[in-house]
């Protein structure tokens, strides 16, 4: 069976009053925040980070200051004596998202589809997710899990195996890639959401639920076999190398008009 991603509801709340009081810190607001890694994938290890992403923005005055603010915001990667595992939470300004929505950035993409949200302004996530959806380029996100798969693919190579979380780890863009290949909509970030929108064997699913609940119970470095139909499945799924796509130029996108309007929007100007 493959399991649905969650977070426990005490870590939820846990995370949601962390990032109220980075925000009141940085004099920002979170238009939304996520889980953005093996949590919200769907195949967590028990001591898996929490890795927590948002974006935000800035008062208005501080987008028309001479004084520069950075375009991100990043705490340091430490264990936390609460979750009981390292936390992981960084963001970027609305400004900044905007301008890697314009170049078709999959990264947020994965944020803005993630199954666990922790804060969210629903109209600015709507807008946010529509606005990313349509300046989409299937080609840079082709290219990005090819890139993807085929790195975690020559890292098992080069170290004679594969570790259960490297397996996991190319699995996933396989199964994007997949998606791209099959269907005219955008894939989900999460292993379920990309499973039950594909057509796979029982026995590639049955695999895979294996892997993954060896992942949920193990540690990340345990050894694995190979699994022929999973083997087979990233071999499939690489067999046509993603070209490089070209540049975008944002000055020249078509949509740069409406993405000033959404920035403009959002901060109140």
């Amino acid at each position: 069976m493959i399991e649905a991603s969650s977070v426990p509801a005490e870590a939820s709340a846990y995370i949601a009053g962390r990032l109220a009081e980075l925000a009141t810190d940085q004099g920002v607001r979170i238009l939304f925040a996520i889980e953005s890694g093996s949590r919200a994938w769907g195949f967590p290890s028990a001591d898996s980070d929490y890795d927590v992403r948002f974006v935000h923005a800035r008062p208005r005055g501080d987008y028309l200051s001479v004084r520069e603010f950075r375009d991100v915001i990043e705490t340091p990667l430490a264990d936390d004596p609460t979750l009981g595992v390292p936390f992981d939470l960084n963001g970027w300004d609305v400004q900044k998202a905007l301008r890697l929505a314009l170049t078709s950035n999959p990264i947020l993409h994965e944020w803005l589809a993630s199954p666990v949200v922790y804060a969210a302004d629903v109209q600015a996530l709507m807008a946010l997710r529509d606005f990313t959806t349509r300046t989409a380029d299937r080609a840079v996100y082709g290219y990005h899990y090819d890139r993807l798969c085929r790195g975690a693919r020559t890292q098992m190579a080069e170290t004679g195996g594969a570790t259960v979380k490297r397996y996991c780890y190319a699995l996933r863009p396989a199964l994007m890639l997949m998606w791209l290949n099959a269907r005219d909509d955008l894939p989900p970030m999460d292993a379920k959401g990309l499973i039950d929108g594909l057509n796979l064997s029982g026995e590639a699913i049955s695999a895979m639920a294996g892997l993954f609940a060896h992942k949920r119970t193990g540690g990340e470095k345990d050894a694995v076999a190979g699994v022929a139909v999973l083997d087979a499945l990233i071999e499939d799924a690489l067999r046509d190398e993603a070209p490089r796509p070209d540049r975008i130029d944002i000055g020249a996108h078509p949509l740069l008009g409406e993405a000033d309007a959404i920035f403009r929007n959002l901060i109140g100007a």
